[in-house]
């Protein structure tokens, strides 16, 4: 009787332990509950995402926007500014290229016909003679342009045209560092871009042999074959399949597509293809400075962006594809499926979204857009360090006044005080949008955005109050020759903007528009080929914005003396690219630097003036 007593207090005691251990859990999970909801709360309540942290104030600065001069080289030259001597066609798409990286780097230019319309003393010689072929480089002219490189002018063939032009002409071959001309055309397989001339390192672009990856190969891969002899340096390389071939060809003489010849301490630049003729001049251009000078000091805008063009989307619009496709209609498939799949994406690429908002797209289908997800997307870029633009893109509406006037109403409706600063139009409709600046919708617009397109510059001035950026690399469609490109443009302004325009999932006219599959593209793409540019800035769109004025606006020059590079600029805040041949950056004043890659370096100019002391690679340096 005593033992089942006692072993009936043994359990009785267990149970009052397991009591109390009970409510003491279940105290602690209160409190937990109770803080965690707290801190939500309280992180809610801090949200300001009804506010624009991003916006600045529109002004009309482009009226101070930094212009070139179009030097007539017959009359007195009034600048003291370097400056680009074009021979070719001033309607040509290269004469365009060059004339947007004047602007950009701050060159004035001079365009000319012909060699023969040139006076023949110049009273200033020209930094760079760009010659848009080799055909301006026949007869008397060859013996003109020697004689100018011996002076220290830079000569640049943008495009050598005619192979057979070349091939019978041996002086023509001296001066342009050819050896030897192969084959009037020779089939590449792809083409290889060694460091040096552009930042990013070296890069092959070579036809993949997996059948989803070949559509990236677009470049041109019948070229002549030129090889280049002694006294030059080659930037770019044809790639050949050489197992049908009766002698194996080295490295050296492979088919050459972009070198330099030095001559008597000059420098002749030759371009095979039209790598000229588009944006990736600029690149190209700053790359031959730099390889033909001790060092080479720049602006740039140091801007990285990513456009999520007509994302989100409020109205449950092309119901049945959506539901065929995706079980969901368009909002639930952006809020539960699209959005936590960028922020992955961002996170990962260390980049910064501007999300171009798309209320709707057709305003004729009776389909009318639901505010109510606009409070969650705004405090998810809100904690995303995101920017909420417009999207001005749409498919079927009365007019874009209309379009513009309804989309008012939506947000109107949702009490959301919100002030938009960056919107995306299509390239088509810029001309129309001027007219639609000062409405309620876009009153607050400081910078456009909109698609790739070689009509417009890659940062300009819209109007005096307006910037324009355009997109540079369509995130989902990614080929060689935009890879290239953009290369160039980073290497030249330290800027990009990456686009995936979300319109084509939520209206998908392929297979390939589905949203499994662009997200595969997009993410494989942002992290592979953005890579070795991640020390450039992280921005939303009004940050960029900013950052392209200053950029715009500003005017500086630069002097050595010894081991001491003096920049001066009229912008304080503004940013430089420093790229020197064998020194390092030992110190700086009035500035910040961060090494971009060996022999680049970005600097920050925190004042007016910013000295910069160099030393050479691997010494020691004390001041």
């Amino acid at each position: 009787m005593d033992i089942t007593r006692s072993r009936h207090r043994r359990i009785k005691s267990k149970r009052m332990v397991s009591k109390r251990n009970f409510f003491s859990i279940a105290i602690m999970m209160f409190v937990l509950l109770f803080l965690f909801q707290f801190s939500m709360v309280l992180r809610d309540r801090q949200n300001a995402y009804n506010v624009n942290s991003n916006l600045t104030a529109r002004e009309a600065d482009g009226e101070n926007a930094w212009e070139k001069q179009t030097i007539d080289l017959t009359s007195k030259i009034q600048t003291d500014r370097n400056y680009v001597l074009f021979i070719g066609n001033a309607a040509g798409e290269m004469a365009q290229s060059v004339d947007r990286w004047c602007d950009y780097a701050k060159w004035d230019l001079a365009v000319y016909a012909s060699m023969e319309k040139l006076p023949k003393n110049l009273e200033k010689l020209p930094g760079m003679l760009i010659l848009e072929s080799e055909k301006y480089a026949r007869g008397n002219n060859l013996e003109t342009l020697e004689n100018l490189v011996r002076k220290g002018v830079i000569i640049v063939f943008g495009c050598l045209e005619d192979p057979e032009n070349i091939e019978n002409n041996e002086e023509l071959q001296d001066f342009l560092g050819i050896y030897k001309v192969v084959n009037e055309s020779t089939e590449l397989t792809g083409v290889k871009l060694f460091k040096g001339l552009l930042l990013g390192g070296e890069v092959s672009y070579e036809t993949p042999e997996e059948a989803d990856e070949k559509e990236r190969q677009d470049l041109a891969l019948e070229v002549p074959w030129y090889q280049v002899g002694s006294g030059t340096k080659t930037y770019m390389v044809g790639l050949l399949d050489q197992t049908g071939l009766n002698v194996s060809v080295n490295n050296e003489d492979l088919p050459t597509i972009i070198w330099r010849n030095g001559i008597a301490g000059g420098s002749v630049f030759a371009v095979v293809g039209d790598y000229m003729k588009d944006s990736t001049a600029l690149g190209l251009l700053d790359g031959m400075v730099t390889e033909a000078s001790e060092y080479y000091l720049y602006p740039v805008v140091n801007a990285q962006n990513l456009s999520m063009v007509n994302f989100p989307a409020f109205a449950d619009e092309n119901s049945e594809t959506m539901a065929e496709l995706y079980s969901q209609q368009v909002t639930g498939i952006g809020r539960d499926i699209m959005w936590p799949s960028l922020v992955s994406i961002v996170e990962k690429g260390k980049m910064k979204m501007t999300c171009f908002m798309q209320p709707q797209a057709d305003y004729g289908d009776g389909a009318v857009p639901d505010n109510k997800d606009l409070v969650f997307y705004l405090k998810q870029m809100k904690e995303q360090n995101a920017e909420a633009g417009l999207s001005l893109q749409y498919k079927n509406a009365e007019s874009l006044n209309n379009k513009l006037a309804q989309d008012a109403e939506f947000f109107r409706k949702s009490g959301s005080s919100y002030r938009y600063g960056a919107a995306f139009v299509e390239e088509q409709n810029l001309n129309t949008v001027q007219e639609e600046l000062n409405t309620e919708m876009l009153k607050d617009v400081s910078t456009l955005v909109c698609e790739y397109t070689e009509a417009e510059p890659v940062v300009s001035y819209y109007t005096d109050e307006v910037t324009l950026q355009t997109v540079t690399s369509d995130g989902m469609n990614y080929h060689y020759s935009d890879d290239i490109r953009m290369r160039s443009i980073q290497s030249a302004l330290g800027y990009t903007n990456v686009m995936l325009n979300m319109q084509d999932i939520f209206w998908p006219e392929r297979d390939a528009d589905r949203w499994q599959i662009m997200q595969k593209h997009f993410s494989s793409n942002l992290l592979t080929y953005w890579k070795n540019f991640t020390v450039f800035d992280s921005t939303t769109l009004s940050e960029s914005n900013v950052r392209t004025r200053t950029f715009l606006n500003l005017d500086f020059s630069q002097s050595r003396s010894e081991d001491e590079i003096t920049l001066q600029t009229s912008r304080a805040g503004s940013w430089f690219v420093l790229r020197t041949h064998g020194e390092e950056i030992a110190d700086i004043e009035g500035g910040t630097q961060t090494k971009i890659e060996e022999g680049a370096y970005l600097i920050c100019a925190e004042d007016t003036t910013v000295k910069i002391q160099v030393k050479t690679a691997g010494l020691h340096y004390s001041k």
